[in-house]
């Protein structure tokens, strides 16, 4: 068990932390007559081992999830079979924008700390959510676990395409956790295209974001073989 900081008394309280599951997306690029998240994972839902994960290393934090309304009945229905514990809910929003707003006004309104994290990335480990309690803790007030890319990238520009130095860049997951209350300053803007993320949204408000260290197992899934993946990495418990 990692040692956790001196001051983790105050962060074991669901008044201190609120973790918000963002799963109401339609998960159209998975292929599959059912979203992403309510598909199969060794016997459950997605979605329940996501939740399961937080519940777990989340620090005693209130774990809520964002559901599409017209989803909902089939996942309480899903967390009854299952013997589920059935999270407290808000509705899902026209974009992921509007979903963590609606969390954030239904359950965060006096929360210290607020993390987002993609219903879809049900691997993530203990080391990537302490990485980001931990720099909460240390009074970051936006952390974004991230690591680095693989690949070579290049710009796409007029005329054709530029490459790029891929040390300078790094590859954002979730979850992002956030001071409560500039999260919620933040998100009482208006909706932007370029708001693909909560760092992203905190950042239009001058907001500086802290990386910690992701991990390649905490892979989100988007398309259909992307769960077998996952299969793999919690095979070998590589968290």
């Amino acid at each position: 068990m990692r040692q956790r900081g001196a001051n983790f008394a105050c962060m074991n309280s669901e008044n201190d932390i609120l973790h918000i599951v963002v799963a109401g997306g339609s998960g159209s690029r998975f292929g599959s007559d059912l979203p992403k998240q309510f598909c199969d994972l060794d016997g459950r839902p997605v979605l329940m081992e996501t939740i399961d994960r937080l519940r777990r290393y989340g620090r005693g934090g209130k774990v809520v999830a964002v559901i599409n309304r017209d989803m909902r009945h089939l996942w309480e229905e899903m967390c009854r079979e299952h013997g589920f514990e059935i999270p407290p809910m808000a509705d899902g929003g026209a974009t992921r924008f509007h979903s963590v707003r609606n969390a954030i006004e239904a359950f965060g309104v006096g929360a210290r700390w607020i993390t987002v994290h993609d219903g879809a990335r049900p691997n993530v480990g203990e080391a990537v959510i302490s990485g980001v309690l931990d720099a909460l803790e240390s009074g970051a007030k936006a952390v974004v676990p991230a690591i680095p890319l693989t690949d070579s990238v290049r710009m796409v520009c007029a005329g054709g395409s530029s490459a790029v130095d891929r040390g300078y860049l790094r590859a954002v997951q979730t979850p992002q956790g956030f001071d409560g209350e500039l999260l919620r300053r933040a998100y009482s803007a208006d909706y932007r295209e370029e708001f693909t993320d909560d760092a992203s949204v905190v950042e239009a408000s001058d907001a500086s974001v802290t990386l910690t260290a992701g991990s390649p197992y905490n892979i989100k899934i988007t398309h259909a073989p992307d769960i077998d993946v996952v299969r793999l990495y919690m095979k070998e418990q590589r968290f």
